[in-house]
């Protein structure tokens, strides 16, 4: 596994594992003294020696990639993302922990002061890359996975029930809370210090996302999305003779990327054949001159990124979400690969709660209107009625919307929901897939960061701060990264878009349109088949034409009549009359089987199941 474990305190003699690697190229290193312990591991190249130490005997550790630095004067300075560690100790040498401000990147870290008795954990804006920490007796034990969180004296790995049944309800945990009791993700935007001689805690917010619209024109957006993007791009590809990837869909935001990059960047797009998807990346492409290569799945891929996603599951979506997890080995190829995640969640209208119309015939409406929650129980009733959320039947917990609402705490205009604070319940909604990131429907950026570095330039602070300042208005009633690749490349802009089956650059209610007849089409045309014309296959046909979610389910049996709030005999019928067709579970049945085969589950189930 690429990233850090490590403990720190009195009991730093503890046992420190990481999951087995996803590609064979990892380069370890272990560090031990009286009271600190860490493993690392990074991808062959991409890493200095660490730690890093500062002039004062400080030692840093880093995971992820800083690509730039402000200046005292405001000023940014490009750094190379594989000397992160010392850029990070140089800082802090200058800076004391008011560094982490300064960083742009996707990173977390660790700064140990032996004199001090203090180490102290960082993670960027929005958590992009995560850390996951256990308190134990005079001990502190932590992972950038879950899955090995060191086990120490104080502290024994259970499930906590609320938190897993929130897991099967939406397929992720809120804020920095997880489905195992006791464990927990450092929150975004934050410094968490721990005290060595006292067991204290301490932690520091330095960022937060305040929506502050600025009252511009739409021309003015587009022209700072397209200028700032094609910076972000170019921070992120520092070196001229870098080989780089990008995951192409047939959809806008990985073209965008495209658009911003250099031509000799290479086109990966994982598909069936050449449906609709895979064609319209391949023009995406081919118009601007880049290299294509398509990557074949099959009915059995599903079984592959089980078993390729199961130790590095984070309970961020079913481990089918980890898309890439099945070519791995040629992804690894390149020296960094780059994704076009999140241009929806800052530009686009997909994490802006709509004013809903229900019309007859279940026909339903969103007009270019917000609908933004304003109270508690407006954001729980929101999520309870989202598309993630399910109701498996096989589940025995209480209900999701009373898990949601014991988890939110309202203290004047702020609200703190799972362990993280907002200044209002309407940033709270507006922030619901990005603060923290951890908090979106997959784990597709943490599997791809396993592979090769990932850098993902919508998350650059620039970008953040832009879609902060944008009118939600423009993101419901335009499209403003349409707009922006058609600035950047034209030909790009002309190409169709595979939701839509429209060119780019139509307006906004051209997509609207478009997407509604695909979809319809999509139900309609011929018969019943893993394979689609969009980027994903169909989980609930994979399952009727493949054993391989049957035999998941026989050989964790054990675990699964030991798991809590599910009932076995009922998860057993469920996959019966899915078989049958009788019913659609596949996401039911995803989310369940993830929990189950994980590395964790297997250290808190077998011991009982053996009993």
């Amino acid at each position: 596994m690429v990233g850090l474990s490590g403990a720190v305190g009195g009991h730093a003699d503890a046992r420190i594992e990481t999951v087995p690697p996803t590609v064979d190229d990892e380069r370890t290193s272990s560090y031990r003294e009286a009271e600190i312990a860490v493993r690392s591991a990074f991808h062959e190249g991409t890493a200095a020696d660490q730690p890093a130490e500062t002039e004062d005997g400080a030692l840093v550790w880093t995971w992820g990639e800083v690509f730039s630095v402000t200046d005292d004067d405001g000023g940014r300075r490009q750094v190379d993302p594989f000397e992160t560690a010392r850029v990070c100790a140089d800082q802090y040498g200058k800076y004391g922990v008011e560094f982490v401000d300064r960083l742009d990147g996707e990173f977390v870290g660790l700064v140990y002061e032996p004199d001090r008795g203090t180490a102290t954990f960082f993670v960027d804006r929005v958590g992009a890359r995560p850390l996951y920490y256990a308190v134990g007796d005079g001990c502190l034990g932590f992972s950038t996975t879950i899955q090995s969180v060191p086990e120490i004296p104080g502290h024994t790995a259970t499930f906590a029930e609320p938190y897993l049944a929130e897991y099967l309800y939406c397929r992720r945990v809120q804020g920095t809370k997880t489905p195992v009791d006791g464990i927990e993700q450092i929150a975004p935007g934050t410094l968490l210090t721990y005290d060595l001689d006292t067991g204290d805690l301490t932690e520091q917010r330095y960022w937060e996302p305040r929506y502050e619209p600025v009252d511009k024109p739409l021309s003015y957006f587009v022209y700072e999305l397209a200028k700032r993007f094609e910076r972000a791009v170019a921070d992120r590809m520092p070196r001229d003779d870098g080989d780089y990837g990008l995951l192409l869909s047939g959809g806008s935001d990985s073209r965008t990327v495209l658009a911003a990059a250099e031509p000799s960047i290479t086109c990966y797009h994982m598909g069936d054949g050449w449906n609709r998807e895979a064609r319209y990346a391949r023009a995406a492409a081919d118009a601007a001159g880049a290299e294509f290569e398509r990557l074949d799945r099959g009915a059995d891929y599903h079984e592959t990124l089980l078993e390729r996603a199961s130790p590095i599951q984070e309970f961020v979506g079913p481990f089918q979400s980890g898309h890439m997890l099945g070519y791995a080995e040629t992804l690894a190829e390149n020296d960094a690969l780059f994704t076009g995640l999140y241009c929806d969640v800052l530009f686009g209208s997909w994490s802006v709660p709509q004013l809903a119309l229900s019309l007859p015939a279940d026909v339903t409406l969103w007009p270019p209107v917000t609908d933004v929650p304003t109270t508690t129980r407006g954001h729980v009733d929101r999520l309870v009625g989202d598309d993630p959320t399910r109701s498996p039947s096989f589940l025995r917990a209480e209900p999701f919307g009373e898990i949601l609402d014991a988890n939110l705490t309202q203290r004047g205009d702020r609200i703190e929901d799972h362990g993280v604070g907002y200044e209002s319940v309407e940033t709270l909604s507006l922030s619901t897939f990005l603060y923290p990131v951890t908090n979106g429907i997959g784990f597709d950026l943490f599997a791809a960061a396993q592979i090769a570095p990932t850098r993902t330039p919508l998350l650059d602070r620039r970008l953040i701060d832009l879609h902060l300042e944008m009118p939600l208005k423009y993101r419901l009633r335009y499209d403003p990264v349409h707009r922006a690749m058609e600035a950047l490349d034209p030909s790009l802009a002309a190409v169709k878009n595979a939701s839509s089956a429209v060119p780019v650059n139509y307006h906004k209610a051209a997509h609207v349109v478009g997407n509604r007849i695909t979809n319809q089409l999509a139900k309609i045309n011929g018969p019943a088949s893993y394979r689609t014309e969009g980027p994903l296959q169909n989980k609930d046909e994979v399952i009727r034409a493949t054993e391989f979610l049957g035999d998941a389910l026989e050989r964790n049996e054990a675990r699964g009549r030991a798991l809590p709030c599910v009932d076995w005999p009922e998860v057993e019928a469920t996959y019966r009359r899915h078989r049958a067709g009788e019913v659609n579970a596949g996401e039911d049945l995803y989310r369940l089987v993830t929990v189950l085969e994980s590395p964790i589950a297997g250290r808190i189930l077998d011991t009982c199941s053996a009993n």
